[in-house]
């Protein structure tokens, strides 16, 4: 088994709306096209690094992309091109959809063959456990869980921070993620980012006492991964590598994993956190 790449956004011009290339334009000066992959490029080089599949995260935001739920039947449906080496994780954004319209959206996309879906805080403005009744009683948001937990589809949920001018980061202290755990004990929850970098304590912390709980590294430069985490190797078995490819500070799929794979720990939790974990959680197309 090669390695797995559990975090990835793939932008082709093919899955985008004009609306989302005309925002994507607004906060990268009309560079676009600097944002978009090759495929054929992305292909040769996961061969390259001996990665097996990565893992395709496409999520509606309204908010920072103006992308609905219909983005991820797109992605679907041009990344069959490659069923062996891509898995795409979707969304469903509970604040802009009724009840019904979010059953739906979780059902197109789970017969369209999603391996989980994600939720982003500061991307969708709300919070992980806004579904209780003292955090605003979003019912939508209990759906999703709910539906996720059936069908034993994991959760991402990102934590941590975001740079983009719309992002709201308050929500993005991943504690909120801990009412979900409790109230959902049988769904798997992936804190994304480990909360880097102002809640990696509160993330690695939940991790550890939260038998459901468990962290993507991505976007941590892996040179530095042991500063954020010292305590990596006793959590081998709850952490799931991921790169963040293409976003800002990531080199490239190969010189990201091949520098986490210099990093010292152990060759167990480097196969355990690079392929086994991942594996567990996420398949391809295929």
């Amino acid at each position: 088994m090669g390695y797995i790449d559990s975090h990835v956004h793939l932008w082709v011009r093919e899955i985008m709306s004009d609306e989302m290339i005309r925002r994507v334009n607004n906060m990268s000066n009309n560079a676009v096209d600097r944002q978009l992959v090759s495929i054929d490029h992305i292909i040769k080089e996961m061969d390259e690094a001996n990665i097996e599949y990565v893992v395709n995260i496409v999520y509606p935001s309204r908010e920072m992309w103006g992308s609905n739920e219909d983005i991820v039947l797109r992605a679907i449906n041009f990344f069959k091109k490659y069923p062996d080496r891509i898995s795409i994780v979707g969304g469903v954004q509970p604040n802009h959809l009724s009840e019904k319209e979010t059953k739906y959206w979780l059902e197109k996309q789970y017969e369209a063959g999603v391996s989980g879906f994600k939720i982003h805080p500061p991307h969708m403005w709300v919070k992980p456990n806004s579904y209780r009744v003292e955090e605003g009683g979003l019912k939508q948001l209990e759906i999703i869980y709910e539906f996720a937990q059936d069908h034993n589809l994991p959760i991402i949920v990102h934590t941590g921070t975001s740079y983009f001018p719309v992002a709201r980061n308050k929500y993005g202290d991943p504690i909120f993620a801990d009412d979900v755990s409790v109230d959902f004990p049988k769904l798997r929850i992936i804190l994304a980012h480990s909360g880097r970098p102002i809640w990696v304590n509160t993330a690695f912390q939940l991790a550890r006492i939260r038998r459901n709980i468990y962290l993507d590294l991505s976007s941590i430069p892996p040179k530095r991964i042991l500063d954020y985490i010292p305590r990596l190797e006793e959590i081998k078995d709850k952490c799931l590598y991921g790169s963040d490819f293409p976003d800002i500070g990531v080199k490239g799929l190969k010189e990201n994993l091949m520098e986490f794979l210099s990093i010292s720990i152990s060759e167990e939790a480097k196969e355990k956190i690079a392929k086994i974990n991942p594996e567990s959680f996420f398949k391809p197309l295929a």
